[in-house]
């Protein structure tokens, strides 16, 4: 059996490792790695230039769907390095990697040896770095900050202290994308029911009342803040539960260790999880009622609320039993082989990517007014080239017609406001492209700004067509090029 184990941690290790090759390959990429990567450099750029990215008149060109805090984490890097992808990535990545050490720490702190603890950390981490979260996005700020929440508030939640603490911390996090709030309201509802009731029903109020004004300052400073931030999140109240099913079951393969070592745990009894364990079921209730049913992500819900605190809850239960920990190891090389396709394990797959993006990118160098859409809206950005498409601003349509509760509408930009904006927004294309100021157009067929008959109505024709591969996220789009008719 140590034989045994030993193979197991050594493949382990040496598939985490690769794994952080991989990322590290992805994080210098010059080529986009997600298709809206564009939406979060426009803000960084803004705020650079000294703008308010959710001031009307730049709302749709440099407005993002997630929250400030990440544009803003990045600025000092930015002011220093350049805003290109790569530094913006750089910052993400930063935030997971405080974010796996808080955990680290806290499963430390619980009694887990530092070998279970550093590959139980892997685990969830890797999760983290699946799909689009290592790429320009504001997870992994949003993640340390949920993590930090969590470790102000656990070793002791009745403490005025220690919520006041976790409280401020889920308020920078709900600035940076929205459900990462969810430490306060945890620690609120942990304390109402196991410890004082009163002491919980004021953190309540406390974390409604804090939430409130947080939204309110955020609407003040940035007065396009609700529009964008809380109207997609009330425009995109789907559910599907298939969507549900489908991403339990991948998650479920992708954890096979934690719930290998949660199953050991239980055969063994061992002591109650207490506050993890609420955690966790708090998070997996917000998954089965909301979020896991939200079909624009995919496992990305389960990776940020539910695998740390099931981690927390499982190792820490179960810190002085063996089986847990061995359960946890044994199960690792299988997961790893089960959930290998979701990593791009080749690199040369960056460099062809990257050899597509260059095809573009000369195209834009050599015209003189391009217009791209949503893939390259970063590129063009950084080169100081129009990108009214930049992966938000194109949902600007669908909160024009948005109708906010009762609760909210004091935050909201006045319907003539918002109806400029889109005006202005549908005008920079539409006048361009009827005037054939664009010299090339380098668009998806898709594009709900670019559209394909307004390009042949005002006499372009299509000239190329480009297949791009965004290598980590494995979003592959064909671009069209256009070109006026003569």
């Amino acid at each position: 059996m140590i034989a045994l184990e030993g193979a197991a941690v050594a493949f382990a290790i040496a598939g985490f490792a690769w794994l952080g090759v991989l990322y590290l390959r992805m994080l210098v990429s010059p080529a986009p790695q997600e298709m809206r990567e564009g939406a979060l450099v426009v803000t960084t750029l803004a705020l650079l230039d000294g703008r308010n990215p959710y001031a009307p008149g730049t709302l749709a060109e440099a407005g993002n769907l997630y929250g400030i805090v990440y544009p803003l984490a990045v600025l000092p890097a930015a002011w220093l390095f350049g805003a290109g992808l790569a530094v913006h990535r750089a910052v993400a990545g930063l935030g997971s990697a405080v974010a796996a050490w808080l955990l680290w720490r806290l499963l430390r702190r619980d009694g887990v040896d530092r070998l279970s603890a550093a590959l139980a950390t892997a685990l969830v981490a890797a999760g983290w770095l699946y799909w689009v979260g290592a790429t320009v996005r504001p997870d992994g700020v949003g993640i340390a900050l949920m993590m930090a929440a969590y470790a102000a508030i656990a070793p002791r939640p009745e403490d005025p202290r220690r919520f006041a603490a976790c409280l401020a911390l889920s308020l920078l996090a709900l600035a940076t994308k929205l459900y990462f709030v969810f430490p306060a309201g945890v620690a609120a509802a942990y304390v109402f029911l196991f410890r004082s009731w009163r002491r919980g029903l004021a953190f309540g109020l406390a974390t409604i009342g804090g939430i409130a004004g947080a939204l309110a300052l955020l609407a003040l400073l940035f007065p396009g803040y609700a529009v964008l931030v809380l109207g997609a999140n009330l425009a995109a109240t789907g559910y599907d539960p298939g969507h549900l099913l489908r991403q339990s079951r991948d998650w479920a393969l992708f954890s096979l260790p934690l719930l290998a070592a949660l199953a050991a745990a239980l055969a063994r009894r061992a002591r109650p999880p207490g506050f993890w364990g609420f955690a966790t079921l708090a998070a997996l209730a917000a998954l089965l009622v909301a979020l896991g049913g939200h079909p624009g992500a995919h496992m990305s819900y389960f990776f940020h609320l539910l695998s740390p605190p099931l981690t927390l809850a499982v190792l820490g239960a179960g810190a002085r039993a063996t089986a847990p920990r061995r359960a946890l190891v044994l199960a690792l090389p299988l997961a790893m082989l089960l959930n290998a396709r979701w990593f791009p394990l080749d690199p040369d797959r960056f460099t062809e990517a990257e050899a597509r993006i260059a095809a573009a990118e000369r195209l834009m160098a050599t015209a003189a007014a391009p217009l791209v859409t949503t893939e390259l809206a970063a590129l063009a950005a950084l080169d100081g080239l129009a990108a009214p498409e930049t992966g938000h601003s194109e949902y600007l349509p669908d909160y024009v017609a948005l109708d906010p509760p009762l609760l909210l509408q004091p935050l909201w930009l006045p319907r003539a406001t918002l109806a400029r904006e889109l005006a202005a927004l549908v005008q920079e294309v539409e006048a361009g492209l009827g005037a054939q100021r664009f010299d090339v157009v380098i668009a998806n067929a898709g594009s709900s700004l670019v559209r394909r008959e307004t390009l042949l109505r005002c006499r372009y024709r299509m000239i190329d067509r480009i297949e791009i591969d965004m290598a980590w996220s494995f979003q592959r789009r064909a671009l069209e090029v256009w070109r006026p008719v003569e």
